[in-house]
């Protein structure tokens, strides 16, 4: 398994992310305005009492936040994967890395091995997730992907699932077959950490969480069409006139992320379902909660931070995401993390449409989407 260009790729990821206009249009601006918790003028609580700690992964975390894995894989990358690390660490929050391919192909260079080996280095009291591409399975031993795990000492494996970043990437590798799924399998039978199924910007459908869930995978990161589109990331990066026009014709392809909350909760009613994709600022984290995800992740926000101001206003970002969950719990009346999950919210006609047309009873879910 080679890959000459896999550390320029990394860079220039970063680099597009921070610099160019790649989110989904609006960033779902309309969908999540369209959802409505209902406001309490007396919340029968004090602001004071709100407790957004959460566990995952046997650690019990501050708030329902993840770090979601962004990078690694070139010394340049190091510097950052270790100020998301000491974010994770003083905010008590989780933290991924990016996919680990690299560590494979370049596993005898210890400056690529140290762009991830930083972050368990400094985030020692949270819960690190290794990360490796489905796709990328079909090439690894099982002793390869021990190895990426043990390596950072993961509490828990992302296989991420990106087919539409790959169709539009140069190098993109489109191998999305069943024998995947036989990987998956002598995976789970191979390690001792949980798997995460995540996508990485597309979503999660009913279809794709029904399938792995009957495999015994109970973790899933949806990663909604909200946030950053890996489609136009690889636009900026791809040379050909027809691929980048089709990219511009998919700039809106996939599963909104408060839908995909929705679809993998209905799939997998005692998951853990991760909600990350555009979760931008506090009053959407909470809104996702409400709707049934465990727990938030959050990428381009935190690394647009360290990569223009420095680490300073990552924490500044955060300080301000997680006090501003804390004020709309509160206006909520709700305590903690279990009471938001029994809140009432409003959708829009728009998402009653689709939820009906895709055989979701919104009554029925509102019973099951407290989750595990």
């Amino acid at each position: 398994m080679s890959d000459p260009n896999i550390r320029n790729r990394k860079i220039e990821h970063i680099r597009i992310v921070v610099e160019k206009d790649v989110d989904f249009p609006n960033e779902c601006s309309e969908i999540y305005d369209e959802i409505i918790l209902i406001h309490r003028a007396f919340p029968g609580i004090d602001l004071s009492d709100v407790d957004l700690s959460t566990r995952f992964l046997n650690y019990e975390l501050s708030a329902p936040l993840m770090i979601s894995g962004m990078t690694g894989g070139d010394p340049l990358t190091t510097k950052y994967n270790k100020k998301l690390a000491v974010l994770a660490e003083e905010f008590r929050i989780a933290i991924g890395v990016g996919s680990e391919r690299s560590l494979i192909i370049h596993k005898d260079e210890a400056e690529i091995i140290r762009s991830y080996k930083v972050v368990r280095e400094i985030a020692k009291d949270v819960p690190v997730v290794g990360n490796i591409g489905a796709n990328t399975l079909l090439d690894l031993r099982n002793e390869d992907i021990s190895y990426i795990i043990s390596s950072i000492d993961a509490d828990a494996l992302a296989i991420h699932l990106n087919p539409a970043q790959e169709a539009i990437q140069p190098e993109g590798d489109t191998r999305f077959n069943a024998r995947i799924l036989e990987r998956i399998e002598e995976i789970l039978d191979h390690i001792g950490v949980p798997i995460i199924i995540k996508e990485v910007g597309n979503g999660l459908s009913y279809e794709d969480v029904s399938l792995f869930y009957s495999m015994g995978i109970r973790f899933f990161d949806i990663a909604g069409a909200c946030g950053t589109n890996w489609i136009l990331v690889e636009k900026y990066r791809q040379k050909d006139k027809i691929t980048t026009t089709i990219a511009d014709h998919l700039s809106s392809w996939g599963i909104p992320t408060p839908v995909a909350i929705i679809e993998a909760r209905a799939a997998a009613p005692d998951s853990f379902i991760i909600a990350s994709g555009g979760v931008y600022d506090g009053l959407r984290a909470i809104k996702n909660i409400v709707l049934g995800a465990d727990l938030n992740g959050v990428a381009r926000p935190l690394i647009r931070e360290i990569y223009l101001r420095g680490l300073n206003a990552g924490k500044a970002f955060l300080e301000m995401m997680i006090k501003e969950m804390k004020i709309v719990s509160f206006l909520t009346g709700a305590r903690n993390i279990s009471e938001l999950k029994k809140k009432p919210f409003i959708l829009s006609s728009d998402m009653l449409s689709y939820l009906e047309q895709r055989g979701i009873d919104l009554r029925e879910y509102k019973e099951i989407r407290g989750g595990i």
